[in-house]
């Protein structure tokens, strides 16, 4: 017989995923161990076991295997359909569902996921529960361009966020989703200010995660302006934020990838190519098609000028739906040819950013009705 009672492992489990949604690593990692052990001396209890699967699931996606968190997801479906399973686990097997299928970039399938849940938090009485559930509404919305119900559900988990001095660092990353819908909107001193105040707050509670994070946005912010300089500082800055290991890869792949794409803007090429081949080896390691396309695009646009890579970069940007990073990179494609009086290309690929921005506007259209 267990000498642990369910009760206190639970008790540990509720304290685990505080500690994940403040996004405390560290902390988060020790209790996993700590539940882990205590779970060994418990006596078998489905539902604790189910409860607990449900929030290691949501612990390897804070610490990005995806993979991981996936396989345990589909392993508990199952369990979680069962009638007597009650609503706070199946809320948090959509809930985790969804942002298992956001980081997969299956952005209407996560919505999908979120829309399950919701129908189910409503009896969860949990203010942070609330506003953790509408920020990572925000951020979906904004990746599928749906930018004022994005900013609605980021207000609603900013204001909940506030109330609560443990959540600075979700107040920083909440400001940030504010900030990068109002980037795509072209209100540039709002975001900038926001994505501002975001470093400060996240270096008060020394969360170098979210103050990368918040480096990257500001650096993409003057990227945006064409305000080269400053944005080579951004990322600069960012690639110097003491970052734990496994948060290490997510930011660094984008940051050294942007600070690549800027230097060869600049024609500082040799530089470029450095900061190319560091990006490079994090994407090839991390088997990113999305981030393996992009770099080589951005190689055969300033570096070697190849047009069929630049087209095969685009293509398999297409495929995966991301419209927005067709249409940014056909841009800067257009505007660099033309800038080496090489019209034919330049009006090809302005072409191509049109045809990006009309596929914007119909993805726009169709997730509005889904």
């Amino acid at each position: 017989m267990g000498n642990v009672a369910s009760s206190e492992v639970i008790n540990q489990l509720e304290a685990w995923y505080q500690a994940i949604k403040r996004l405390q690593l560290a902390e988060a990692t020790t209790i996993k161990h700590e539940v882990m052990q205590a779970i060994d001396g418990m006596d078998q209890d489905r539902k604790v076991f189910l409860y607990y699967h449900l929030i290691d699931s949501r612990y390897h996606l804070l610490i990005h295997q995806w993979d991981y968190a996936g396989a345990i997801l589909k392993g508990l479906k199952a369990q979680v359909e069962l009638k007597e399973t009650d609503k706070l686990l199946r809320y948090y097997y959509y809930f985790f569902s969804g942002l298992y299928e956001f980081h997969t970039k299956q952005y209407i399938e996560a919505i999908h996921f979120y829309r399950l849940a919701e129908s189910l938090l409503k009896d969860i009485p949990d203010d942070i529960e609330q506003a953790e559930f509408n920020y990572q509404l925000a951020v979906a919305y904004y990746e599928i361009d749906q930018h004022f119900v994005s900013m609605d559900h980021a207000e609603k988990a900013l204001e909940l966020y506030l109330q609560n001095d443990q959540y600075k660092n979700r107040v920083a990353t909440t400001q940030m989703i504010v900030a990068a819908n109002q980037l795509d909107l072209y209100q540039f001193a709002s975001a900038e200010a926001l994505y501002k105040n975001a470093i400060e707050l996240a270096s008060d509670v020394q969360d170098f995660f979210v103050k990368g994070m918040g480096y990257y946005n500001l650096g993409v912010c003057y990227d945006r302006q064409d305000k080269l300089d400053l944005a080579r500082e951004c990322f600069e800055s960012a690639l110097y934020v003491d970052l734990p290991k496994s948060q290490y890869q997510g930011v660094m792949v984008g940051t050294k990838y942007m600070l690549a794409r800027v230097l060869f803007k600049q024609g500082i090429l040799e530089e470029g190519m450095h900061w190319f081949e560091e990006a490079k080896a994090l994407a090839d390691e991390m088997k990113d098609a999305s981030y393996q396309a992009k770099l080589s695009t951005i190689h055969s646009i300033y570096k070697e000028r190849d047009e069929v890579e630049i087209d095969d970069g685009l293509r398999v940007l297409k495929e995966g739906k991301l419209w927005s990073d067709v249409f940014e990179l056909a841009i800067n494609a257009a505007r660099h040819f033309q800038e080496k009086e090489d019209y034919s290309l330049a009006a090809k690929y302005f072409d191509e950013g049109l045809v990006a921005k009309d596929q914007i506007k119909a993805w726009k259209e169709d997730t509005a009705s889904t």
